[in-house]
């Protein structure tokens, strides 16, 4: 029974590190273009991208704990 969480769970990890890179990218795209647009549109996007950025790096951690606290 724990052998499936584990198995969910790293499934959901593994979607939180893509859903992560993919706004890592976003982020890259948004600063480069900053250099060109400094109005407060882009500058609000790119706060955005960056909260949930942290949020979800936040989640991976906070399951990366559960899963090591399975495990034991």
């Amino acid at each position: 029974m724990a052998t499936g969480s584990m198995t969910k769970n790293s499934k959901k990890l593994k979607k939180l590190h893509e859903t992560h890179q993919y706004y890592s990218r976003k982020v890259d795209e948004i600063t480069e273009e900053r250099k060109k647009d400094r109005g407060y549109g882009s500058k609000e996007i790119l706060m955005r991208l960056k909260k949930t950025k942290l949020a979800i790096k936040d989640s991976i951690e906070s399951l990366k704990k559960r899963l090591e606290l399975t495990k034991k």
